[in-house]
């Protein structure tokens, strides 16, 4: 009777558990990228590589022109401020950070020993510094008041619900979100024969930067690839866990306990923190899980790369191991192309 008891209760406690991490789950209606601010980060793009002060002069414009507030924060903090503060223009990037917070945009930044953004050293300088440090604390402290986890699907093109799809679930890095995620994988291929699902974590580390719990993400992660596959006509035969970074981590674990039956990770300059149980690659390869490992020769990771790649070989987990020349932590030019090879490589049934 107490064994019987135990078991109820333990039960219980699980189900209230499952069930909280569900009512913080929330899924988005589907927004796809705004055409024309695509069309300007490619002009941007080229201009960034030899004209500072004409990127300024670009990004005040579009200000004028985009009200989108993701938009907004992208051309305010990861592009104006940093351009100004490449110029030595302090002042004019203390008051650009300003202008975006009057706004209610607040912006991730880090003290200590790895300050960021790089410039925070020069703002402390600066009259007004402290009260806008509290005034971006104080709304990061009331966005994080209310924490959910967050996903988004994309169907394809001509998607019929009769029909089965594959499945690309796809976490972002340390810090991001869906529509930066929609922006780095990008692809004609996801586009017109998967069904894809980008998240986002539940904690605030600026605006539109967000955070996956550093220590509870995995269950969270978990219920949303249930509520996916629940709703769509996903082909639970062919899962791929993507990400970059510490997205390609997270994939890392969860294909490796097959927390989600993936049939392929596609790991992006991951990160490689800790090593895992040998039986988790062991039981792995026998499930005949795939991985796409694309990295750069320069990244900070590398080290830790190239050992997550002699265990995959060592424990017979068949992979793709690509090391881009001169790249860094960072996606290279022809990213595409590697992202949709590297989608054939796991979906191929070629042994």
């Amino acid at each position: 009777m107490k064994k019987s008891s135990f078991l109820f209760i333990a039960a219980f406690i699980l189900a209230c558990i499952q069930n909280s991490y569900a009512q913080n789950i929330v899924e988005l209606p589907y927004k796809p990228l705004d055409k024309e601010f695509l069309s300007f980060t490619k002009t941007l793009k080229e201009v960034n590589e030899t004209n500072y002060q004409e990127s300024i002069d670009l990004c005040m414009e579009a200000l004028d022109q985009f009200q989108d507030m993701n938009i907004r924060n992208n051309l305010i903090y990861w592009e104006l401020s940093f351009h100004y503060a490449s110029l030595n223009q302090y002042d004019s990037c203390f008051e650009i950070l300003k202008y975006g917070q009057d706004e209610g945009l607040f912006y991730y930044t880090r003290t200590g020993d790895r300050v960021f953004p790089p410039y925070l050293k020069e703002l402390e300088k600066l009259d007004g510094y402290e009260t806008f440090m509290a005034k971006n604390n104080e709304l990061m402290d009331a966005a994080n008041q209310h924490k959910t986890y967050e996903f988004m699907v994309q169907l394809p093109t001509d998607y019929n619900e009769n029909e089965t799809y594959p499945l690309m679930f796809n976490m972002h890095g340390g810090i991001g979100n869906i529509p930066n995620s929609q922006y780095k994988y990008l692809s004609e291929k996801l586009k017109n024969e998967f069904i894809v699902a980008y998240t986002q974590g539940d904690v605030f580390a600026g605006s539109f930067s967000r955070a996956y719990d550093f220590e509870n993400w995995e269950d969270p992660v978990v219920q949303i690839y249930q509520q996916v596959i629940s709703k769509y006509p996903v082909d639970t035969t062919q899962i791929i866990l993507a990400g970059p970074s510490a997205g390609g981590y997270r994939s890392l674990i969860l294909g490796l306990n097959n927390s989600i039956p993936a049939k392929g990770l596609l790991l992006s300059f991951a990160v490689y923190p800790r090593d895992s149980d040998s039986t988790l690659f062991i039981n792995a390869a026998e499930r005949g899980l795939k991985v796409a490992l694309l990295c750069g020769e320069n990244d900070w990771a590398i080290q830790q790369q190239k050992k997550l790649g002699y265990y995959l070989d060592q424990y017979g987990i068949r992979n793709r191991f690509v090391v881009f020349p001169e790249e860094g932590h960072g996606f290279p030019e022809n990213w595409p192309y590697y992202l949709d090879t590297s989608v054939d490589f796991i979906l191929s049934d070629d042994e």
